[in-house]
């Protein structure tokens, strides 16, 4: 049996609610989103909904990492709890520096520390962790849940349509060569996140119209999918109802299985840089 004593931790980059994340056994921290001089504790001080309606009214806020003092207190809480091993699921390493923070607070505290980059973020980085946490519970080492997981990931992907390129320009989130589209007005941008982009954001194609990006972005995600009956597809948007369920009736005409589709909003730190009426598909192999 495995003598580690591991707890999971993630961020409000997945999309996971502190309750929810209480009623898991995961633990999870708030990053920081900024209007001005203002800084607040994602999900803790502001909710996604009014992320949405300030984004809709124009407003370009900040994300940062969670507050240095949110972690190292939780750390040391873990730590006098009898965990000797930290497996971190954060916002993917290619978007936020909280993997690195982490790493290091766990080095100077003296607590074994554990990273599970998904490469991603919202509903894969929310099914890794609770993926993790479920191995956790079936007595697997830290080891044996890396070897788990590490190759769902491998070949998961987020395929992202944006209305607007702003947001992602501004955050700095794009690549140089994505940031150079938003001048071309008449190219419809279809942006990708993954393991093979190092976690950032990048171009995957360009279209002349969104009729015909959405057509291509989903031909292209049933070809990665290795077997689509047996992969997980998260369907998330900033208020755009029409795009995913136009992604949900074709994913249904390619033979995946109903239940294993799911709609969610794009979390409140991922909104900041995509801005409104963007639309995302998830998909990852079902561990």
């Amino acid at each position: 049996m495995n003598m580690e004593k591991i707890a999971v931790v993630t961020d409000t980059g997945s999309n996971m609610s502190f309750e929810e994340g209480e009623r898991l056994g995961i633990h999870v921290l708030p990053l920081q989103i900024t209007f001005g001089h203002t800084a607040y504790q994602d999900l803790e001080e502001i909710t996604t909904e009014q992320i949405y309606q300030r984004l809709k009214n124009k407003e370009l806020p900040k994300t940062s990492m969670p507050v240095y003092s949110r972690i190292e207190t939780l750390f040391k809480k873990l730590q006098a709890d009898g965990y000797d091993t930290i497996l971190g699921v954060p916002l993917t390493s290619g978007l936020s520096t909280t993997a690195a923070t982490m790493q290091s607070v766990a080095q100077e505290i003296g607590i074994s520390f554990v990273l599970l980059d998904c490469f991603s973020t919202c509903q894969i980085q929310k099914y890794v962790a609770i993926q993790a946490k479920k191995l956790v519970n079936a007595h697997k080492s830290s080891k044996e849940i890396l070897e788990c997981l590490q190759p769902k990931i491998q070949n998961a992907n987020s395929i992202i349509l944006v209305k607007d390129l702003e947001h992602l320009k501004r955050g700095g989130r794009l690549t140089p060569m994505a940031a150079k589209l938003a001048s071309l007005l008449k190219i419809f941008p279809i942006l990708q996140i993954n393991q093979q982009t190092n976690g950032k954001i990048d171009v995957f194609s360009k279209v002349r119209t969104e009729s015909k990006a959405y057509q291509f972005a989903l031909e292209q995600a049933i070809q990665q999918m290795k077997d689509i009956q047996h992969t997980k597809a998260f369907l998330i948007h900033t208020e755009y109802q029409e795009g995913v369920d136009l992604m949900k009736k074709t994913l249904l005409e390619a033979g995946m299985p109903e239940e294993n589709i799911q709609f969610e909003v794009i979390s409140s730190v991922i909104a900041v840089h995509t801005g409104m009426k963007c639309t995302c598909l998830q998909f990852i192999e079902e561990v």
